[in-house]
């Protein structure tokens, strides 16, 4: 009767292992595998927007008598979205900040009909908001994109200056213009991460009279039209 019962034990485990092979392993079920879909192929991912966080290295080109020293401390955040499906055409926003200082050794200025000697600690504060279109020249899945922009918006800056115990401040807004050229470059082709390079250069209509805001500076007495050219650099992050 024992032996019955193991004979009987036996075929049920070996049933099931049967049948387990026959659902579980494709290679012994012939109706699974007839069932399966081929695989589809990955085209890779198809961006349409991206944003970038930049370090913004600037040179101030006009009005050097008050302020001649480049500047390092900027930044840059903006976005892009594409326009078309050739991702040669992209449109977005861009928001900058800059401050440019310098410091001018004591010396004595004509002032007010009297003479005041002092050092001088000049500073400017620039903020600017533009929209932009940039042109790739390739499309978003290479690992080097070229491209050309440009940006046109507002910008405020900020002219102060301290001397001795006093300090004189004004803001002036103006319209912005931006050219640049540039590349995006991935860590590999059709990255999500990127590197973002390129150099511009900055036309702003911001004007003012420093003296009549209780400024000292030598020669013409005007702020005019803010121009810097620059180099900016920083991280792209791709989405769709």
């Amino acid at each position: 009767m024992q032996k019955l019962i193991f004979i009987f034990i036996l075929s049920v485990c070996s049933f099931f292992q049967v049948r387990a092979q026959y659902y579980y392993d494709r290679s012994k079920n012939p109706d699974r595998t007839s069932q399966q879909k081929p695989a589809s192929i990955n085209s890779g991912r198809d961006f349409d927007n991206f944003f970038y966080l930049l370090w913004d290295n600037n040179m101030p080109m006009s009005n050097k008598i008050f302020i001649s020293k480049p500047s390092s401390l900027g930044l840059k955040a903006g976005f892009r979205k594409r326009l078309n499906h050739v991702d040669n055409l992209w449109v977005g926003g861009e928001f900058g900040w800059a401050v440019y200082n310098q410091y001018q050794p004591l010396q004595t200025y004509q002032y007010s009909g009297s003479a005041i000697s002092t050092d001088l600690y000049n500073y400017s504060y620039n903020y600017n908001l533009t929209a932009n279109l940039d042109y790739f020249f390739f499309s978003m899945d290479k690992q080097i994109v070229p491209y050309a922009g440009v940006g046109v918006g507002a910008a405020a800056t900020k002219f102060t200056q301290y001397y001795n115990i006093y300090s004189g401040s004004t803001t002036a807004w103006g319209l912005q213009l931006r050219p640049e050229v540039g590349l995006l470059v991935g860590l590999k082709e059709n990255s999500s991460w990127r590197i973002k390079a390129s150099a511009h250069f900055d036309y702003a209509t911001n004007s003012s009279n420093l003296v009549n805001n209780n400024f000292i500076t030598p020669g013409n007495n005007n702020y005019s039209n803010f121009i810097n050219y620059g180099f900016q650099l920083g991280i792209v992050k791709m989405s769709w």
